[in-house]
């Protein structure tokens, strides 16, 4: 039975092997205790900017919010940047 879905052309075979797209995965290099460390101080303040925000917000200290919405855009940006 043939599927009326699949868009095929004259030259198709199914039994011929497709190239992959996927690539063998890279080791990643392991994290200095340094690093772990700055890691897990940024995943708290995160969390803690996160609980202040929507505390804040529930309250309506507006300028509260306001500060920990930018200390969680400068971790994320941080992050980011580390990134490249």
């Amino acid at each position: 039975m043939t599927d009326p879905y699949r868009i095929s052309g004259p030259d198709y075979d199914p039994a011929t092997p497709r190239p992959t797209t996927s690539r063998p995965a890279a080791s990643k290099p392991a994290l200095s205790k340094g690093a772990l460390a700055l890691r897990a101080l940024l995943w708290l303040v995160l969390m803690a900017g996160a609980v202040v925000n929507m505390i804040a917000n529930g309250i309506g200290a507006w300028p509260l919010g306001l500060v920990a919405g930018g200390v969680a855009a400068l971790i994320v940006h941080h992050v980011n940047r580390r990134k490249t």
